[in-house]
């Protein structure tokens, strides 16, 4: 396993003007104040409501005034890192580089051997890692399955277990669901990095925290988060409202409203936790209104996902990231083009993570094809973005000159020098027809399935000393007894 793929990102997409950015921080904060947030963890809303809060105990609901918002805002780090086992790969959130992680929550996988559909299962969880582990340019692991051969109260256990396992990247945790699982998760990574301190020192896990639209956080999860927040774990808040359904139609209206949801989590873990790392995310569900269904790749979902971007970055400073995923149901020309036009936005927008390679049906099937053709995508995107240098070097004026009308460049010091600068595919085909005849026909599917094999085979992660695998399976059986079933 090599050095992490990195670019500078010279090229910037834009959504929305300073004056509608501000009208949707306005907004959000109207929505605060004159609607609240329902919270369902007493935690929670008392400390909103020893901070001065309107508290409604009877209905759960808080009252948040703009300038306890503001106060939090103020405490959130600007930049910060994303820690890994091996500090080779740790990420800065400085805003130059958008890194990628697999996506999660796919209760179903295209088996790579017979092509059909089953259950997803823990091996999948071992196999994604693995392929996270070997590409330099994924830079983290979602864990991006929901293995049904475990109950689910131990799922996020395991998912964790099988991570730090195979991987020697950061972990970011899917939406954990309650403070149980919380404090075994935390003592996992605690067991890798050799301790409390260690893990304060360098996080190497962070968790993800999905708001219930409209305007509602669970307990069990708000509690869990801020289990995360006391050991100083960053947490990723996401809003992913149902456009027309759990929250207004209107663009406008979605993103304003789930900013108010990410504002209001925000705050209260802030003023429980002051200086928690926070990554910001909107992840809408676009709706297709032929028939009403719901994908976070259609035209509606991409324009807010960027917008927030936009949001988090311009107004707040805030490290910030989202995820794609093709409603397709299988590695197809839809696949691709939503995958790619909804990745390229994202990092073009100024996301510092994008997770999604593998995903179809909106985040619900697992593709290991699909896996490395989104893998290509992204790093030809990277390549696009970091767009490219003009000064004497790049110029080459001296070496024409030299070569002239008839000259060939190939042989050339520069051209070796720079060679190493061009894109480099690797399941994509430029031959001509006759070479992809002559090589067996095959379509960028099959190639990527033979890779997707080639790497299962030959990449060996550096594992976890056999003590500490021990007291992860320990842990384990922890959960089995401790966590509410």
């Amino acid at each position: 396993m090599g050095p992490l793929l990195k670019f500078r990102r010279r090229i910037k997409l834009s959504i929305l003007d300073k004056e509608s950015i501000e009208r949707i921080h306005l907004t959000s904060l109207q929505i605060l104040e004159k609607i609240g947030i329902k919270i369902y963890s007493e935690e929670a809303l008392n400390v909103l409501k020893n901070t001065g809060c309107q508290v409604d105990e009877k209905e759960k609901i808080a009252k948040i005034p703009s300038h306890l918002v503001e106060e939090a805002l103020r405490k959130c780090p600007k930049n910060f890192k994303l820690y890994a086992r091996n500090p080779q790969y740790d990420l800065p959130l400085n805003g130059e580089q958008t890194y990628i992680f697999t996506n999660g929550t796919c209760t179903l996988t295209i088996d790579l051997e017979t092509g059909e559909r089953r259950r997803s299962i823990k091996d999948d969880l071992v196999k994604t890692a693995i392929l996270t582990d070997a590409l330099e340019g994924m830079h983290g692991y979602f864990p991006i399955v929901v293995p049904s051969d475990y109950p689910g109260y131990l799922h996020g256990l395991h998912e964790l277990e099988a991570s730090l396992n195979y991987t020697e990247k950061h972990v970011m945790l899917g939406s954990t669901s309650m403070r149980e699982e919380a404090k075994l998760q935390i003592k996992m990574a605690e067991t890798v990095v050799g301790g409390e301190e260690e893990l304060r020192k360098r996080p190497i896990i962070s968790s993800l925290f999905c708001v219930t639209p409209p305007l509602k956080l669970d307990k069990e999860a708000t509690e869990a988060t801020l289990e995360f927040a006391k050991v100083g774990i960053p947490v990723r808040i996401m809003s992913m409202p149902l456009l027309g359904m759990s929250s207004p139609v209107t663009l406008a209206g979605a993103l304003s409203m789930a900013n108010a949801e990410i504002l209001g989590l925000l705050t209260i873990i802030q003023l429980a936790y002051p200086k928690t790392p926070i990554m910001y995310a909107v992840d809408p569900m676009g709706m297709e209104p032929k028939r009403g269904n719901f994908a976070p790749c259609l035209p509606s979902a991409i324009l807010i996902n960027c917008a927030g971007i936009q949001l988090a970055k311009e107004y707040y400073g805030l490290p910030c990231g989202d995820g794609f995923s093709s409603a397709s149901k299988v590695p197809d020309p839809q696949a691709a083009y939503e995958n790619a036009l909804t990745a390229f936005c994202m990092m073009a927008a100024g996301a510092d993570v994008i997770s999604g390679p593998g995903g179809l049906e909106s985040y619900n099937v697992l593709s290991y094809e699909q896996f490395l053709i989104d893998y290509e995508i992204c790093t030809m995107i990277f390549s696009i973005l970091n767009g490219f240098e003009v000064n004497d070097e790049t110029l080459a004026l001296d070496l024409m000159i030299k070569k002239g009308h008839e000259g060939v460049f190939i042989s050339e010091k520069h051209t070796l020098k720079h060679f190493r600068e061009l894109w480099v595919p690797m399941i994509a085909d430029f031959n001509s027809y006759e070479m992809w005849v002559k090589e067996g026909s095959k379509d960028m599917v099959q190639r990527a399935k033979e890779k997707v094999k080639e790497i299962l085979e030959t990449h060996k992660p550096t594992p976890l000393e056999p003590e500490i695998q021990e007291k992860l399976k320990e842990i384990l059986k922890e959960g089995e007894e401790k966590i509410p079933h």
